[in-house]
């Protein structure tokens, strides 16, 4: 099991660097067209369906599973804090189970969604460049789905009571950051 949440890591850690590197690629592109914009009056073509559909879509969704492996999505707890510990920590686990479902059903949504857009040849047209937008599409199933991994992986390690691999060293964190197995 260790293995499987070290080859887990790897992958999330990949994927975060990937939508990191989006981030920086958007900001030289932005950059690059308000310059030649406002110095040059020659702006980038295609600047707003690029920054939109791929770019911000690789930073959003790419880096999701990051969050899961820290823990670090928004939660309501209003009424679970009224719980016992016990409780509290089983249901938090069950969630995950939950969670899973949710994030396999929206990979599953997301993929079909973009095999419709592929079939299509979807584009959008932005100063007279035919920018295609497909491939975007692609990158929401691929982001819920190692989600998806990622919960289910953690839910196997709490029923099975392994050692997760998920609690290497997480560069961004600047040492370890295990996750809760009990």
């Amino acid at each position: 099991m260790q293995a499987i949440g070290r080859g887990l890591n790897a992958i999330i850690i990949v994927m975060t660097a990937f939508g990191g590197a989006a981030i920086m690629m958007m900001m030289m592109h932005i950059s690059a067209d308000v310059t030649g914009r406002y110095f040059f009056n020659k702006p980038l073509p295609a600047t707003i369906a690029i920054v939109s559909n791929y770019y911000m879509v690789i930073a959003a969704f790419i880096p999701l599973a990051l969050c899961q492996k820290r823990d670090a999505h928004i939660s309501v707890e209003v009424m679970m804090q009224l719980f016992p510990q016990g409780v509290q920590r089983h249901a938090y686990k069950v969630a995950w189970l939950y969670s899973a479902a949710v994030f396999m059903l929206l990979t599953y949504t997301s993929w079909i969604q973009a095999e419709t857009r592929r079939a299509a040849g979807s584009y959008i047209m932005e100063l007279g460049f035919k920018v295609p937008i497909w491939p975007g599409y692609y990158l929401l199933p691929i982001g819920f789905g190692l989600v998806a991994m990622v919960l289910l992986y953690q839910f196997a390690i709490y029923v099975t009571g392994a050692k997760s691999g998920l609690d290497a060293t997480d560069p961004w964190s600047g040492g370890e950051h295990p996750i809760e197995t009990i």
